[in-house]
C-alpha cells in the first residue's frame, strides 16, 4: 500500500527538508519501523496526494538529515507529517486536525468507522 508513494530520503539528499516538506498536499516522514498504515489508508479514502519519506539509521547521511529534521520541527519522534508545508505533529495530530477530519461529530464517527 506504501510502495507508490514512498521514497526513500537519501534519494533526496541535496533538497532541503522544507522543499521536501511542500513537494506535495501531505509529507510524512517515516522511519522502517514507522507504522503509517491508517494514515495512509485514510489518505487513500479521501484521494489525497501525499508522499511518505523513509528515513532510515543506516547512514550518516539519512541520521544528520533525522536531526535536521528535529531540529526544525522541535518533534523527536516519528512520524512528522506535513500538510501544505506546515509541520502538524504526529499520529494523533493528523487525525485531528480539521483540513482532514470532518469537524461535525456525526461525520467523525461515520469516518471513523470507515477506517476501521
Amino acid at each position: 500500500m506504501l510502495a507508490n508513494n514512498t521514497i526513500a530520503y537519501e534519494k533526496l539528499i541535496g533538497r532541503s527538508l522544507d522543499d521536501i516538506a511542500k513537494s506535495e498536499e501531505i509529507v510524512i516522514f517515516v522511519s522502517a519501523l514507522t507504522d503509517v498504515r491508517m494514515i495512509v489508508k485514510c489518505l487513500l479514502y479521501l484521494r489525497i496526494p501525499f508522499k511518505v519519506v523513509e528515513m532510515g539509521m543506516g547512514s550518516i547521511k539519512d541520521r544528520v538529515g533525522f536531526k535536521r529534521l528535529c531540529t526544525m520541527t522541535s518533534w523527536g519522534l516519528m512520524p512528522q507529517i506535513f500538510i501544505n508545508g506546515q509541520f502538524i505533529g504526529g499520529v494523533d495530530e493528523f487525525f485531528e486536525h480539521p483540513e482532514i477530519i470532518p469537524s461535525d461529530d456525526i461525520n467523525k464517527q461515520k469516518y471513523r468507522r470507515t477506517l476501521q
